[in-house]
């Protein structure tokens, strides 16, 4: 009897754990599915969100970083948007001053030249005023014959035009020059107010040098060569971003984007995308930070690089962590960038068609191996590369 419960109590414990061993797998299996199929955005977000917490982005996490050094990147990251902003409007100061000199040396000439179309003016006034009773009509009928008639017809025309012509223009200068005034005093105004906040913000860059530099002290040897690499790394972006922008906006030519899909650039089959846009780990480096394009991968040194569509080139050469690079100008904002190429094809100012051979597959700069660095940037920010071409 008591063998038969012994062996009943055993079957009820086996069918208990069946039952939760099944409910578990069952549970395990529905959260992983659940996870692949419906948190993967939620992830990157909740990602994204960690490292862009607060309004100073880090473009590194690493868990070396003591406390201290990570309140000095805090602080370096500010230094270097304050720097940025007393650049830009230090930029735009000198573009308004231009443009202030250029219009107050306009004015001159047209208020010169004004003056002179008015003192002519008023002197052919005067002059048909003091004429009396004298018209056009009596001139005419005073002539001794046809040809004399003819004549003084022509005259009078070409006379009557001129009056006509010069009352115009003098009224168009006053205009214009009301106008040059006004845009005058708006610059005037402008640039009394870029020069109080640029200064302000060179007061607070100032501050904030002070104390990154009172945080430097605190810090050992190997703290310090960390905190200098980190801060050389991100100068270096700094410049590149700069020269990216001045190669972005530097260029005149009346081009205009004409849509439609974009070229795969590196020509040949079978080249897969390494890494896509995003948040990743940088190879190198060993950060978390946001990926600017896409990695094209399984393309040997020298495999032939194009043009993904129709532009003109603004930058053929070396360009830090991109090592040889092209960046071409399609219009309407939009610039494509080509980086880590063994080889440069093209040359600035080189107008290209989609499909001609820019640059070759490589491996220089910031690189593991050889592939193709792809970037594509509308009106300076970046975007995703496939929202413009399609993986072949």
């Amino acid at each position: 009897m008591k063998s038969k419960i012994i062996v009943l109590i055993l079957i009820i414990v086996l069918l208990q754990c069946f039952c939760i061993f099944a409910f578990a797998e069952n549970n395990i299996s529905n959260t992983v599915e659940n996870t692949v199929t419906n948190n993967l955005d939620a992830q990157k977000q909740d990602v994204e969100n960690k490292i862009e917490d607060t309004n100073v982005k880090l473009e590194y996490v690493q868990s070396e970083l003591t406390g201290t050094l990570m309140e000095i990147q805090e602080i370096e990251d500010k230094v270097l948007s304050y720097e940025k902003e007393v650049n830009e409007l230090g930029t735009k100061m000198d573009n308004l001053q231009s443009s202030i000199n250029e219009a107050t040396y306009n004015l001159e000439l047209a208020s010169q030249d004004y003056e002179e179309k008015k003192r002519i003016l008023v002197n052919r006034l005067v002059t048909i005023y003091e004429s009396g009773d004298v018209t056009y009509l009596d001139i005419l009928l005073n002539s001794r014959d046809l040809t004399d008639f003819i004549s003084r017809y022509y005259i009078i025309e070409e006379i009557t035009e001129y009056d006509n012509r010069l009352v115009n223009e003098v009224k168009t200068q006053k205009e214009n020059i009301e106008i040059t005034k006004q845009k005058l005093e708006n610059e005037q105004a402008e640039i009394k107010i870029i020069k109080a906040r640029r200064e302000q913000t060179s007061i607070v860059l100032n501050n904030m040098k002070t104390l990154q530099q009172s945080y430097v002290t605190k810090l050992s040897d190997a703290e310090k060569k960390l905190q200098e690499q980190i801060t050389a790394y991100k100068r270096e972006q700094a410049e590149i971003e700069a020269k990216i922008l001045e190669a972005t906006n530097g260029i005149d030519a009346d081009i205009q984007y004409t849509g439609g899909e974009m070229l795969w650039p590196v020509a040949k089959s079978g080249t897969v995308i390494t890494s896509g846009y995003g948040i990743r780990e940088h190879p190198i480096q060993g950060i978390v930070k946001s990926h600017t394009g896409i990695d094209i991968g399984n393309a040997p040194t020298g495999t032939p690089v194009v043009a993904a569509a129709d532009g003109i080139v603004t930058y053929a050469g070396w360009l830090g962590g991109y090592g040889n690079c092209v960046m071409i100008n399609h219009g309407d904002g939009i610039v494509t960038l080509y980086g880590h190429g063994s080889k440069i094809r093209t040359s600035v100012n080189q107008t290209v068609k989609q499909g001609d051979i820019i640059l070759e597959v490589g491996s220089t700069g910031n690189s593991t191996g050889p592939h193709l660095h792809f970037e594509v940037r509308v009106n300076g920010n970046y975007a995703n590369p496939l929202n413009f071409v399609k993986i072949p």
